[in-house]
């Protein structure tokens, strides 16, 4: 029963990374998107990745997982990785921008922050970004991938393919870029870490939603955008 259990995780797994790949490469190329406003467009992606992200937090409470990696358990030593953890954040943001070019996920975040107004900017830029974005993407890239890989954490193999595919999902959608994927891996890693030492899907979905905040406020407060 328990093998069962855990190759239908594995296959929900997989499915929940095609899923993520079909509509940022599939239902939302241009193809058969041409016909849309900049707005609903935007929209429309909102709406299938919080049906995503909300089909993928149903089966990962449902999972034998949920009991081990769904408890919040607050600890000082947590707070001061979670600090870290956003200093590291910080830092390779910083250098990033100074050795790379702006990543193409970079532009489309500027284009839409300048495109859209209103109600449709509150629901892609503040409401996307800093909430249903990190929880979609940390249920899905550390709450299946490195639970799915953890009789290989002794290798860090479940680190490592968490933050592969972490970059992955942030580059493919606008083509290959290698500089883009080091950016988002090295990103990954950090998140990847955090959920490691606490143990809790809380921890990391804290962490990713404060570091897309910030990154909003300071666009705010710099660019007007």
């Amino acid at each position: 029963m328990k093998k069962m259990k855990e190759m239908k995780f594995h296959l929900a797994t997989g499915l929940l990374i095609l899923a993520s790949y079909l509509i940022f490469n599939v239902v939302m190329h241009p193809y058969f998107t041409n016909t849309l406003s900049d707005e609903f467009y935007y929209v429309f992606q909102v709406v299938l990745v919080f049906i995503l992200g909300t089909v993928a937090t149903i089966i990962f409470v449902k999972s034998e997982h949920w009991k081990e990696y769904g408890r919040f358990q607050f600890r000082w030593s947590y707070l001061c990785v979670f600090i870290l953890s956003f200093f590291l954040l910080f830092v390779w943001a910083n250098l990033a921008t100074r050795i790379f070019p702006r990543t193409q996920n970079g532009s489309t975040v500027v284009e839409v922050a300048t495109s859209l107004t209103g109600f449709s900017y509150f629901i892609t830029r503040v409401l996307y970004g800093s909430l249903i974005a990190p929880i979609a993407e940390e249920i899905v890239c550390r709450g299946f991938l490195m639970t799915s890989f953890s009789k290989f954490k002794n290798y860090y193999i479940d680190v490592l393919v968490s933050a592969a595919i972490f970059g992955a999902m942030h580059v493919l959608q606008h083509g290959w870029i290698t500089t883009d994927f080091i950016l988002y891996f090295v990103m990954g890693l950090i998140f990847c870490m955090m959920f490691r030492y606490t143990r809790s899907i809380y921890w990391t979905i804290a962490l990713h939603a404060s570091w897309n905040t910030f990154l909003l406020i300071v666009s705010l407060l710099v660019f007007g955008f």
